[in-house]
């Protein structure tokens, strides 16, 4: 009996010739099993082995996950396009069939060397380097965390690398510096007053590149670190910088109502390209909007396609505009674009498809793995990094609650580094599941001379920026610097009828130091008074207490609220810091006035022509109180239908703006309808209400423009 148990569970059955007592095994028609084998990497059009492991029985078919399926045991298939693909082996035979899959990882292959991008953070051997724009210096790091400081110009803002070398672009004092990797720096050069370098792209064949702000042209600096050649692209406001080996890739930081700009410097010349306006519509999870504050480009490595981290700013929405208000999730949203680089992937210069993100603001930098598969996008005020499949812009995972104001990426194929800005830190990330990186190490930046903002002033800059604190913004859409970048100002114009105002041009915040009054309604009369705007369009939970905000919250001009939160006050202190303009480029190259400026001067300040009467003292502004809670505000006859109210009552006034840092903030007038300050002078003064120009010849009024554009 136990020998008939037996042969039973070997599954044994009589030859086909019914001859009793011989048997055969089931081993000689064994159950299927699949095996596909490990992983593969391979490049586009490349054949690639699908080889099944040795456990793999029976007879088996591959489905490649591109739509292509064949037969067999060791086959052969190329992939027509780039991604991330999941293969499907199946194996068939006596029994049920079974099934394995494995990933196929399909790239261009990366350019050698590869597309150089301006960074906050580049990787030169084995070190990385960061630069702390608040302390005018570099931190070294190497690999396993140790850090070195290295001294630099003034306020640097982006870096590049060849591998041997190391350029740094500074911001504030228009200069150059070149380092060797060892520390060594080679170079100083002084470009002319208000250039405002921003960022900075070596070449591969000696030559660095350097976008200037201030002037909206290119440096070109040659082999031997002198000065080349002054390109001019005729683009005020340049900032992002990529070299590929097709030339030059530069972004218009602040874009104007039509769409965001990129601009290619090559040999075919100085091409034009533009990022479109989304149309929308509105909703919970997306919104209309046109890409801005482009301050970064990052390049895939294959050189076929380029992006453009920055945020949407809802410029068509409003009362006034559309009849609809603008809400906390439809003002301003996070936004990645990309281009196409190269024929194949479409045409030169075109848009393809965007990433879309929900919950997320301002996105201000980008990198790409090594691969090129996988991309990643930091945002600022959600302290946020998300990982997009590059192929696809879909989202694949997150590194969240990275710090304060991350500013810069870098990934290798095993890790991804953030640069946290605000907390003077670098940290590392495990991509082993990259749906959740793993932080594996975070490396304090601090120098040894400690931090250099006073305690106050760093807590408000850092909350000026959060967007994911909830007492900020729901939703984490909108911080501070939605409008107020840097401390600047977004060059937007928006409509701003539902909060019993109109259409506002952004003031910038830059060289003020926060004095009151504050918007060009004189509705503010302290910084903590945006606890309004944050409760309310901004539908924050507050900064105050409860029992604060009853007590306050109802008059911007009543009962102060100093004092009453540590953070209100920080925001204060932080805009009080804000006190220095950016130099003119209109100046000499050495910063001094030109003649031009000067003979404007004695026209400004002849009181027939009157401008210095409201423009008047060290800020050229008469603004401040006639009594509490009561501003002085001029008509000039700029007010117009769409100028709205104030605090829901008549608007009788503007309150004068100070003319210093003027060059740097178009448009101009408080609904913006000025585009250049010549425009001021004549087309929007037509009665002589904004000082007595008519009188005064074309040569006197460039004269007068020309001073204002030298004040600083």
């Amino acid at each position: 009996m136990r020998a008939l148990i037996l042969v039973l569970a070997l599954g044994c059955h009589k030859d086909d010739d019914g001859s009793s007592g011989k048997t055969k095994c089931c081993s000689e028609d064994p159950i299927p099993s699949a095996d596909a084998g490990p992983d593969l990497v391979g490049f586009v059009g490349e054949d690639l082995v699908f080889a099944p492991g040795p456990s793999s029985v029976g007879v088996l078919t591959w489905t490649f996950g591109d739509g292509e399926t064949t037969e067999g045991q060791t086959v052969v298939h190329a992939y027509d396009g780039p991604g991330h693909y999941t293969a499907f082996v199946e194996a068939t035979g006596s029994g049920p069939p079974s099934t394995d899959s494995l990933s196929v990882l399909i790239t261009w292959p990366p350019l050698d060397p590869p597309p150089r991008s301006a960074s906050v953070m580049v990787q030169a051997n084995d070190t990385l380097y960061v630069a702390m724009p608040d302390f005018d210096k570099i931190a070294v790091v190497s690999l396993d965390g140790a850090v070195e400081h290295w001294d630099t110009c003034d306020e640097p803002r982006t870096l590049s690398t060849d591998g041997s070398l190391i350029a740094v672009a500074c911001i504030a004092d228009d200069s150059i510096q070149i380092f060797e990797t060892s520390g060594v720096r080679i170079s100083d050069i002084v470009l002319r007053w208000g250039a405002r370098p921003y960022g900075v792209a070596m070449d591969f064949s000696g030559y660095t590149y350097i976008t200037m702000q201030g002037l909206g042209a290119v440096a070109m600096i040659g082999p031997g670190w002198t000065f080349a050649e002054t390109i001019w692209v005729d683009d005020i406001d340049l900032r992002g910088a990529a070299m590929t080996p097709d030339g030059l890739i530069m972004t218009r930081h602040r874009s104007s109502d039509d769409g965001g700009s990129v601009i290619r410097m090559g040999a075919g010349g100085i091409q034009y390209w533009s990022l479109a306006l989304d149309p929308g519509p509105d909703s919970d999870t997306n919104a209309r909007g046109v890409p801005t504050y482009l301050q970064q480009v990052a390049v895939r490595p294959d050189g076929r396609v380029a992006v453009f981290p920055g945020m949407k700013a809802n410029i068509e929405r409003g009362l006034a505009r559309d009849g609809l208000p603008l809400t906390f999730e439809t003002t301003v949203r996070s936004d990645l674009r990309q281009i196409s680089l190269v024929a194949d992937e479409g045409p030169v210069g075109e848009e393809l498809e965007a990433a879309l993100f929900d919950d997320r603001g301002l996105a201000v930098a980008a990198a790409f793995s090594p691969a090129g598969d996988w991309l990643y996008v930091a945002h600022q005020g959600m302290e946020t990094v998300d990982i997009l499949d590059a192929y696809t812009m879909e989202r694949a995972g997150a590194a969240v609650d990275v710090g304060t104001s991350p500013n810069g990426l870098w990934a290798t194929d095993e890790h991804l580094w953030v640069s946290v800005g605000l907390d003077r830190e670098l940290v590392r990330y495990d991509l082993d599941n990259i749906a959740i990186p793993v932080e594996s190490l975070r490396v304090d930046l601090l120098p040894a001379s400690g931090e250099i903002l006073d305690p106050q002033v760093l807590l408000g800059k850092k909350i000026f920026q959060r967007s994911v604190d909830p007492r900020m913004s729901s939703g984490g859409y909108a911080s501070c610097a939605s409008c107020h970048l840097d401390g600047d100002h977004d060059r937007r114009v928006w409509d701003f009828t539902d909060r019993g105002e109109g259409l506002r041009n952004t003031v910038a915040m830059k060289g003020r130091g926060g004095a009151a009054p504050i918007h060009w309604s004189a509705n503010f009369d302290e910084i903590q008074d945006f606890e309004h705007d944050i409760r309310g369009p901004q539908q924050g939970l507050g900064f105050l207490s409860e029992e604060d905000w009853e007590a306050t919250g109802g008059d911007t001009l009543g009962a102060s609220k100093a004092g009453l939160s540590e953070e209100l006050d920080a925001l204060a202190a932080y805009a009080a810091s804000l006190d220095t303009y950016p130099r003119s480029p209109f100046r000499t190259e050495d910063g001094r006035l030109t003649v031009s400026a000067l003979l404007g001067q004695s026209i400004f300040e002849d009181p027939t022509v009157g401008c210095a009467v409201c423009h008047s003292g060290p800020e050229f502004t008469d603004s401040g109180w006639i009594a509490a809670g009561v501003p002085i505000l001029h008509d000039v006859g700029t007010i117009t239908a769409d100028s709205g109210q104030r605090l829901s009552g008549p608007l009788l006034g503007i309150d004068t703006p100070g003319l210093r840092g003027v060059h740097s903030s178009p448009p101009y007038l408080h609904d913006g309808s000025a585009a250049t300050l010549m425009e001021v002078l004549v087309d929007r003064n037509p009665a002589d209400e904004h000082g007595v120009t008519s009188g005064l010849s074309l040569e006197e009024l460039e004269n007068l423009e020309s001073y204002l554009l030298q004040l600083e």
